[in-house]
């Protein structure tokens, strides 16, 4: 479960939010992952952290790393930034693999509140340099 979303996640919560999202930018973005057939599956987002949600029947399909690569490419294309950082919860395995496959390395755990579970839970911080990124994505297409 997403550490910084409400619990219960009613539909009006999500229309609200979804009305609120400002037009992206390099520097702070957030993108609804839509499948042609398939409507809404996932979303990835850019704002003081990289994050991402896939629902259950798309996960091991590729979307996760292709729609982060590009943000992470549009951020770093965009912007001055030199570092991107993010964060899971520790037993979110399959986010760190996605993280680990796109260059993030590990910088730490620390505590986070978790609105869906109402207590702290030990999140693993990561971060990903330009450079990183570079030779990562030259990887990625070779």
């Amino acid at each position: 479960k997403l550490a910084r979303l409400p619990w219960p996640y009613t539909l009006s919560m999500a229309q609200d939010f979804l009305r609120s999202i400002p037009e992206p930018t390099p520097e702070k973005a957030f993108f609804i992952i839509e499948h042609p057939k398939k409507g809404l599956i996932g979303c990835v987002t850019l704002v003081t952290e990289l994050g991402f949600w896939i629902s259950r029947p798309h996960w091991h399909r590729g979307y996760g790393m292709e729609a982060a690569s590009a943000l992470i490419d549009w951020h770093f294309d965009g912007t001055g930034a030199e570092n991107i950082r993010s964060s899971a919860h520790h037993n979110n395995v399959a986010s760190l693999k996605l993280k680990a496959k796109l260059g993030f390395v590990m910088t730490g755990k620390e505590m986070r509140f978790s609105h869906a579970l109402q207590h702290n839970v030990q999140h693993v911080t990561t971060a990903l340099s330009r450079a990183d990124w570079r030779a990562k994505r030259d990887d990625l297409c070779a």
